[in-house]
């Protein structure tokens, strides 16, 4: 795992204990590639895999600006890890794709937040996306055998349907400025052709 990611676990585990940290405190957004996923202390991660879609919380712009940050930056980690390792030379080529893409994002959201003046700011969500990022790149790291192709392929598919839902029934609902509104629309079709392409690339698998 690379140090990063050590320190990112780190941070986490640190916040998931921390229960007198405030869910409105804020910290600098990163810049690059650094995971910029803090969790919310206040509160435990709901089950793995419903992303707290049941959750009344709500959502302010920097929120979900850090979340989307974090999706991006968690894709672009675990596509590094699967370009190592991959077999396929169609897994290789969609794993170099996720670098491009996602990375891309980053930088977008990067940018907006600078122009906005948004911090990285704390919540549930964002806690249980990232024990969920984290548990997968652990299992990323620790494969290095012919299903390597296949686990990281499959992942793949069900981080975009769950982050489908999340911007559909998490994210766009409570977004409040145009240029996050904005940020949310042009990202939801390319998670989606992704999905479509991972499914593709799964069934020629079998």
């Amino acid at each position: 795992m690379k140090s990063s990611q050590i320190s990112y676990v780190l941070t986490l585990l640190t916040g998931l204990g921390a229960g007198a940290c405030s869910h409105e405190k804020q910290q600098p957004v990163a810049s690059g590639y650094e995971p910029a996923m803090t969790p919310a202390a206040r509160s435990a991660p709901s089950a793995p895999g419903s992303l707290g879609s049941e959750s009344s919380e709500k959502l302010d712009d920097p929120q979900i600006t850090t979340i989307v940050r974090a999706v991006n930056v968690a894709e672009v980690d675990q596509a590094r890890t699967a370009v190592g390792k991959v077999r396929d030379p169609q897994v290789k080529e969609f794993a170099e794709m996720m670098i491009a893409q996602h990375g891309q994002t980053v930088k977008d959201v990067d940018a907006l937040n600078t122009k906005l003046g948004f911090q990285q700011s704390d919540s549930q969500l964002a806690t249980e996306l990232g024990v969920k990022s984290t548990r997968v790149e652990t299992q990323l790291s620790q494969t290095d055998n012919a299903s390597f192709d296949k686990l990281y392929i499959t992942n793949q598919i069900d981080e975009h349907r769950e982050v489908l839902e999340t911007i559909d029934s998490r994210l766009v609902p409570q977004a409040r400025h145009d240029e996050v509104k904005d940020l949310l629309q042009t990202m939801r079709p390319v998670v989606q052709h992704h999905l479509q392409m991972a499914q593709k690339i799964l069934d020629s698998m079998k």
